[in-house]
């Protein structure tokens, strides 16, 4: 995985000035893309049983979430419903209504994180290999009141610190 580095542009930030990693997204596979990969990897199945076996978990698991139902897929993780409230709250549980006080339903993931499958943050990074890629420049600038936000790209063996 290639990372770019970016820098702290926020001059509010204790961390002002400093570079942080973010990963590069090459590419983004679909049903049918993951599909083939999973059957390219000595799969018994079809493309076919494999993208309707996932096209069936991709309306099963918001489903059961949706019911309260937490959904474990081992060796990857639990997809768990939360609940996004109104900031203010409400004053007593008399106050409290579901349609007012609830601003919305997420589904969220937490990944496997048992000694066999150790996907989460810091034990997947040891199964990752890191390779810096490009230093990321972002300049702002207004163009008839729009923000407009640029990006440039340094490969890392060919950036040059700017002098302040």
């Amino acid at each position: 995985m290639h990372v770019d580095l970016v820098r702290n542009t926020n001059q509010k930030s204790d961390y002002y000035g400093k570079y942080y990693g973010r990963a590069v997204r090459t590419s983004t596979l679909n049903t049918r893309g993951l599909s083939e990969h999973i059957a390219q990897h000595g799969s018994v199945w079809t493309i076919d049983i494999v993208e309707g076996i996932l096209r069936k978990l991709a309306t099963c698991v918001p489903e059961l979430v949706g019911q309260g139902v937490a959904v474990k897929l081992d060796g990857l993780g639990t997809f768990f419903p939360t609940l996004e409230n109104k900031k203010e709250g409400a004053d007593t549980v008399e106050d409290f209504d579901v349609a007012e006080n609830i601003v919305g339903v997420h589904i969220r993931y937490t990944p496997e994180g048992d000694e066999l499958d150790r996907i989460t943050s810091r034990a997947f990074k040891e199964k990752v290999q890191l390779k810096p890629r490009s230093v990321v420049e972002i300049t702002k600038t207004t163009v008839d009141g729009k923000v407009k936000r640029t990006q440039r790209y340094t490969p890392v063996d060919q950036w040059v610190e700017p002098t302040p």
